[in-house]
């Protein structure tokens, strides 16, 4: 008997840094073009103008004058850091963020970037500590708070992951994606513990999909999930349920036609199994991603 195929972890509401530019006040327009003339502030002005326009190359060397004419610019090793990370170079990235740091330890949008900037690197312990100081500093800062419980549900301190997300649902009861990132943290959790907890745990996560999908009725992901933990919890009518809803909204998921299938063979229905898993083949057509299921799917057919 095959598995069921997984459900996809992951938040999509605040994975990556808010990549919002510092401000500066300046004055008057820069017209000179030789960087002997320039000033600080007319860097600071050209990379910003760069950055927007997504000329990375021209933002980074702007930034890099304005600090070298004026290294106590807390704003510009911000947005240097900014520059760097869109260009993939992580470790110079956090560099520029320590150095603003170093100007006002107090900077909670500096200490945020920084955090997603570690995670790039590898370095989790140092992410969360700048996720703690970017919350001690900013307590509103609600992407600080989804990063650092997603941080530690990857951690497996699912306990400190499940108060961070139900913290940020009291900020914000109506942003779905809180409640679709608690579901998964109360699953992950519930999934390595023993009976009964493990069945309280994944009811739990199942209502907090559902909640997910009050606030996003098109959230699909949860409602694939539920699907997956029903599953899990043996409710097979349950299970189909929820993977036609997903199809409802989007008719050529594959993963939800897959599992669909598996689970309408595992009723007994061979007709509608049948259907599923050549739906399944229809949609998922010559995809690389999806050359191992349809093996399988082929083989159940097959069998059908």
């Amino acid at each position: 008997m095959y598995a069921l195929r997984p459900s996809w972890m992951g938040s999509t509401a605040a994975a990556i840094s808010s990549l919002v530019l510092a401000t500066c006040a300046l004055q008057g327009q820069a017209n000179a073009a030789d960087a002997n003339v320039k000033s600080a502030e007319d860097w600071f002005r050209q990379g910003v103008d760069n950055l927007g326009t997504g000329k990375l190359d021209e933002a980074t060397t702007a930034f890099q004058f304005c600090v070298q004419a004026k290294p106590d610019m807390k704003e510009c090793w911000y947005n240097l850091g900014i520059a760097f990370g869109r260009r993939r170079d992580f470790a110079s990235e956090a560099k520029a963020y320590e150095r603003a740091l170093e100007l006002d330890p107090k900077y909670a949008r500096a200490h945020f970037n920084l955090a997603v900037s570690c995670e790039d690197l590898g370095r989790q312990g140092d992410a969360l500590r700048h996720y703690d100081a970017a919350i001690a500093y900013d307590p509103t800062a609600l992407d600080a708070w989804l990063n650092r419980s997603m941080l530690q549900l990857s951690m497996e301190k699912f306990d400190d992951a499940i108060a961070g997300f139900e913290h940020a649902i009291g900020m914000q009861p109506d942003n779905a994606e809180s409640y679709y990132n608690l579901a998964q943290a109360v699953q992950v959790k519930g999934g390595r513990l023993q009976e009964p907890q493990r069945t309280q745990l994944l009811r739990r996560a199942v209502s907090h999909y559902q909640q997910c999908v009050q606030k996003d009725p098109k959230h699909h992901r949860a409602l694939y999930n539920v699907g997956v933990v029903q599953h899990k919890l043996g409710d097979l009518d349950q299970e189909v349920a929820a993977y036609r809803k997903v199809l409802e909204l989007k008719p050529n998921y594959t993963p939800a036609l897959f599992n669909l299938a598996l689970a309408l063979r595992d009723k007994g229905d061979k007709v509608a199994a049948r259907a599923g898993f050549q739906a399944y083949l229809l949609a998922a057509g010559t995809q690389a991603s999806e050359a191992r299921f349809v093996e399988v799917a082929r083989k159940e057919l097959a069998k059908l």
